[in-house]
């Protein structure tokens, strides 16, 4: 018997049906390990014979990666070695990769920002690039004293504040005119065209990039360096 899932079929919509396993990719591993492993896994349905690309995580970090198993002699159910954490549909095919390192809240908001994107569901595209925003410059307000109530509730007013403290690289400033102060935005009266969806991806991207991704990088090129030079 080869290996196996038990899954309901996207393509056939036939539920709870059998898929057999064809095959697998390596683990793609993030920068920041507390984001762990994840792998791809394609499976054929019994029903209507139409592949799915399955999304799953390790149970453990002794698991195999999907890639390096030899599927033809396999015998195994899934489940019993990967969680299935979902299915990768064609928006995720249409989209681009959102920057490394980010806390996970972060890039699931920034991933189905993307998703909306592709589909042109700029409103909602939007909505949640505004939502990594707001994550992302929470965590960098004080949490006592200043700024005031208004300001900390207001994405656009917390980021004027931040800007004038130097929280945030000035050289960002401009990119940030895609933000406004709640109640003055495109965003919460779903008025949002293309162009102005897109700004807010770059903004959001590149800020991200700044907080999460270059210092994630710079550690990780403190390590190899301490590596290189304990050995020695």
């Amino acid at each position: 018997m080869a290996a196996y899932l038990v899954s309901n079929c996207p393509r056939c919509n036939t539920n709870k049906i059998t898929f057999t396993i064809l095959g697998g990719t390596p683990y793609k591993t993030h920068l920041d390990p507390k984001l762990g492993v994840e792998a791809e896994i394609i499976g054929m349905c019994g029903a209507c014979y139409g592949a799915s690309i399955f999304l799953v995580i390790p149970h453990n970090s002794g698991v195999s990666a999907p890639a390096g198993i030899e599927w033809r002699s396999a015998s195994f159910n899934i489940e019993s070695r990967y969680h299935l954490v979902g299915l990768v549909t064609p928006a995720d095919m249409a989209i681009g990769q959102p920057p490394e390192a980010l806390p996970q809240n972060i890039e699931i908001a920034f991933i189905e920002g993307l998703k909306c994107l592709s589909i042109n569901c700029y409103n909602a595209a939007a909505t949640m690039f505004r939502l990594c925003l707001d994550f992302a410059t929470k965590d960098l307000m004080p949490e006592e004293g200043e700024p005031s109530s208004k300001v900390r509730r207001s994405l656009g007013l917390r980021m004027g504040w931040l800007f004038d403290n130097e929280k945030i690289p000035p050289s960002l400033k401009d990119l940030a005119e895609c933000v406004k102060d709640d109640g003055n935005d495109g965003a919460h009266e779903g008025i949002l065209d293309k162009e102005s969806a897109l700004d807010l991806e770059d903004f959001t991207r590149v800020l991200l990039t700044r907080l999460y991704t270059e210092p994630a990088q710079l550690e990780e090129a403190k390590r190899r360096r301490a590596a290189r030079h304990s050995s020695n």
